[in-house]
């Protein structure tokens, strides 16, 4: 070979490897700034997890991953915005079920479906409820719950987020265990809902340990029951609602998740998965979700997809069985 033509192979070698780096670069996802949208309010459970998984995420991939919090109607307002958003992998949904699953069935012209409107993407978590009140109502337990509610009706209320939001759902399963009429006080937020229930002007509520755990431990709440299956190691002393409602199957929790805009392509959502799986076995976050009472439980979008399946067969059951509508 001459000198001259190893010269020319040399160059043609070269810009073969540099086209080559290009389209990796260029075929690398996600590529540029990824929002996170949360329709929720800051601060509570499920928006402190999105902040983690998004910087860590951010850390990993190299790229923007930017929480947008977009409240009201009980998640529905976000959830449309995000069902809404160009379906290229660049805007995914962190939400909670309920009320994911939940709303649309509350509503009389719903504005997104659960199992047409998104792609699952990764299930990362859940975490029990807790039934709290303030402490300086005279109840101590379930049972004097119950017997404060019948003697004094016209104080008899529960505060939740809105139709289909986890505290209304449970809220009118705890009214159906303890054979009460727990009215319904509704918030545009969980946080708004706790600030009432800690200055005694509503009676109860059903929220996430997570957002209830610093207040019971600062004495600003008193826990009554936990939704899980068994016995929170944080708090032994207190019953879960199985135990103190009588109903063995009485449990109440969230789950956590990550989705996608319907039409999002198939590769792109098999990257953002393996992305988020990544960030959910990291140090950082599994100690994030062992501080805050939340528990790991990752699944892959086909299993995710057959458990939302099952779960908005319930929903519909649950909002039937409730009667649950919105204010007109």
């Amino acid at each position: 070979m001459s000198h001259q033509t190893f010269r020319h192979w040399a160059a043609a070698a070269l810009a073969l490897a540099l086209s080559t780096s290009v389209i990796a670069q260029t075929d690398k996802f996600p590529n540029d700034r990824v929002m996170v949208v949360v329709p929720y309010s800051p601060g509570n459970g499920l928006d402190l997890l999105g902040r983690e998984f998004a910087d860590e995420l951010q850390t990993q991939v190299g790229v923007p991953f930017v929480i947008e919090n977009r409240e009201g109607a009980a998640g529905v307002i976000g959830t449309q915005y995000a069902a809404r958003a160009k379906a290229d992998g660049h805007t995914l949904l962190f939400t909670a079920n309920p009320p994911f699953a939940t709303s649309p069935f509350s509503l009389d012209k719903p504005p997104y479906d659960p199992l047409t409107s998104f792609i699952p993407v990764a299930r990362v978590g859940s975490v029990p409820l807790a039934l709290v009140t303030a402490p300086q109502w005279p109840i101590q337990n379930v049972e004097q719950l119950k017997d404060y509610v019948k003697k004094n009706p016209g104080k008899a209320n529960y505060a939740s987020a809105g139709v289909g939001s986890p505290g209304q759902i449970y809220g009118e399963k705890l009214n159906q265990a303890m054979g009460t009429q727990l009215q319904d006080v509704r918030y545009r937020a969980t946080g708004q809902a706790l600030v009432d229930v800690m200055a005694g002007n509503v009676l109860v509520s059903i929220v996430s340990v997570t957002a209830a755990e610093s207040h019971v431990k600062a004495g600003k709440l008193r826990m009554l029951a936990v939704g899980s299956k068994k016995r929170l190691a944080g708090f032994p002393d207190v019953p879960t609602l199985a135990e103190a409602t009588g109903q063995k199957d009485f449990e109440a929790g969230v789950w956590y998740g990550f989705f996608a805009p319907a039409g999002t392509p198939k590769d792109r959502v098999s990257a953002l998965y393996t992305q988020v799986a990544k960030v959910a076995a990291s140090q950082r976050l599994q100690a994030f979700m062992a501080r805050v009472s939340m528990v790991p439980e990752l699944l892959d979008p086909a299993a995710f997809a057959t458990q939302l399946a099952a779960d908005v067969n319930s929903s519909r059951r649950l909002v039937e069985e409730a009667k649950l509508k919105p204010e007109r």
